[in-house]
């Protein structure tokens, strides 16, 4: 293969990275909603790109599951549910407490260390009052955790549901990060792993997954409310 082949298959990869990342953090800040058409066009011009490789993003989207095609229609954005949320969050507790005893037997002083500066940096951010930054510190606290199971499969399966989360759940996740309660759950979650305290561990990370998805279906279910009678307000039967 030539070198100005190989340059152009490059160029194509990068630029079709670079619409990837693009189009995650404007999922991830709400500029695109869900339930949204995905204009090419648009964000072709947005990222400064040409429009395939915004076409082969948004494929790497689909297979992730944060977005669909419909025949003669085009690309959108998948619906948030309260039932597809409540299984990533009981799906997200069965992968992250499997993984505690392979995290206990593997924990090591760098271990430790490291799950010390994540949890450090998601203080950082509660004390910041930055809703952004606080959703993904979580994330990176909990991908921290798992990661010293040395799982990789069952790693890259939590990665998928986080990516879920963040990209089409980002508003809702709101309930979850203003909640009094989260940091010191991650804290205790620390503290018995510091303690090599495995049946501590699994306590404090399921009663804080159950927490948090209970406090955000709890809020989802009353937008849902708000924009039923909203809707209703606005006719007469």
């Amino acid at each position: 293969m030539s070198s100005e082949k190989i340059n152009k298959e490059t160029i194509k990869t990068d630029l079709t990275y670079k619409a990837y990342r693009s189009i995650r953090q404007m999922l991830f800040c709400n500029e695109i909603l869900p339930g949204q058409k995905i204009k090419y066009k648009d964000l072709a011009n947005r990222i400064g790109v040409s429009m395939t490789p915004v076409i082969q993003a948004i494929k790497w989207l689909e297979f992730r599951n944060i977005v669909r095609h419909e025949a003669n229609k085009g690309y959108y954005v998948n619906e948030v549910s309260l039932k597809e949320i409540t299984e990533v969050y009981n799906t997200r507790l069965l992968i992250e407490v499997s993984l505690v005893s392979d995290t206990m037997k593997n924990l090591n002083a760098a271990g430790i260390k490291k799950l010390k500066k994540a949890l450090e940096n998601h203080k950082s951010a509660v004390a910041e009052d930055n809703y952004y930054k606080r959703i993904m510190t979580d994330m990176e606290y909990h991908m921290c955790l798992a990661s010293l199971a040395d799982s990789k499969i069952q790693l890259e399966m939590l990665q998928e549901l986080f990516d879920v989360l963040l990209l089409r759940y980002s508003r809702n996740l709101y309930f979850s990060s203003v909640m009094d309660t989260s940091l010191k759950e991650h804290s205790d979650i620390f503290n018995c792993l510091e303690k090599r305290d495995k049946e501590g561990v699994d306590k404090a990370l399921t009663y804080h997954i159950t927490t948090v998805r209970d406090h955000i279906i709890k809020g989802m279910s009353r937008l849902i409310v708000d924009a039923k009678e909203s809707f209703s307000d606005g006719y007469s039967f």
